[in-house]
């Protein structure tokens, strides 16, 4: 009995060396691109098996629709069919453009940059009528506020930009009321 143990123990264990030939390893798909989901996955795997190729070079695709509205998908994975290149399969995330709202958008645009220069144009004319009558205004004596409201001089100071003065005598000449004595201030 004790043989058989004695001589398994000194056997020694044969290793052999299995020789594996140096495979490529296989690019994993988009890796920069967006996580796929398992359905996804098993899509495009059916339609590489049916003979559709990748088509690479696509930026974006758009898809219009009699009513006017454009579908758009930015930077979509394209397969196209590998037989006659016919038919086209696409893959990414689709968008809605309304050409309706994009053309709002760009006429309120455009109307806030006419408004901005018109501005701009009545300011430097404002600014510059205030100065050749600034030193007119410093040569004269104040003018008397008996009988008119300081609120209402401040008022219409802030609105037309002009000086106490000038406010002072637009409010006399229509009698203590405000939007007359803009209106007079700003017609001249």
């Amino acid at each position: 009995l004790l043989s058989p143990i004695v001589n398994m123990a000194t056997e020694e264990p044969k290793t052999q060396e299995v020789k594996q030939e140096e495979e490529e390893m296989p690019s994993l798909e988009n890796q920069d691109g967006p996580k796929l989901n398992r359905g996804e996955k098993k899509c495009r795997k059916a339609l590489t098996k049916l003979g559709m190729k990748n088509f690479p070079g696509i930026t974006r695709v758009t898809i219009k629709k009699r009513d006017g509205f454009i579908f758009m998908i930015n930077d979509p994975e394209v397969l196209i069919s590998g037989d006659n290149g016919n038919q086209f399969v696409c893959f990414g995330e689709l968008k809605y453009d309304d050409p309706n709202q994009r053309m709002a958008q760009a006429e309120a645009a455009k109307m806030a940059q006419q408004q901005a220069a018109a501005r701009a144009a009545a300011s430097t004319a404002s600014s510059g009528a205030a100065a050749s009558s600034k030193p007119a205004a410093s040569d004269e004596a104040a003018e008397d506020e008996s009988g008119i409201t300081p609120n209402h001089i401040n008022m219409v100071m802030e609105h037309t930009s002009c000086t106490r003065n000038e406010a002072i005598r637009a409010l006399k000449e229509s009698n203590d009321d405000m939007i007359n004595a803009v209106m007079k201030i700003s017609g001249s």
